[in-house]
């Protein structure tokens, strides 16, 4: 019962309020805190630094030299299955089609695109011969 009575002081009752009140305004609003201090002990390239111009202008040549080697190796492939006899005309101003999406935004899809029709060439069987005893 004295437990009860010390915990009951108004002075106990406004130190446990504050700690609750700290508690769920730490809960709602703790994650912007942190990320405004990120921000500001790390804050990003601005976009008119030189520096992050030239690390920007190498990574978009680098993504879109990937593109062009994948669209040579569809090409190459597809040359292999017309000269196998396959009708890859479709196919192939797909492919070209695709190397017009060499901007940023739209390079993801062109190289997806080239993976699903390098997935959709025709392949022509090789015919073969169950192995023997003899060798």
């Amino acid at each position: 019962m004295e437990m009860m009575l010390r915990l009951l002081k108004p002075r106990n009752i406004l130190t446990a309020t504050v700690f609750l009140a700290a508690v769920a305004f730490a809960l709602r609003f703790g994650h912007s805190t942190l990320e405004r201090i990120e921000f500001w002990l790390h804050p990003p390239a601005a976009v008119f630094s030189p520096l992050a111009a030239d690390l920007i202008k190498d990574a978009d040549a680098r993504q879109s030299a990937h593109l062009r080697g994948l669209h040579r190796a569809v090409n190459a492939e597809l040359r292999a299955a017309r000269s196998k006899g396959a009708d890859v005309v479709a196919l192939q101003l797909l492919a070209d089609s695709a190397l017009t999406l060499d901007v940023p935004g739209y390079r993801s899809s062109a190289i997806e695109r080239l993976n699903k029709l390098r997935a959709a060439i025709p392949r022509i069987k090789s015919v073969t011969r169950p192995a023997s005893n003899e060798d």
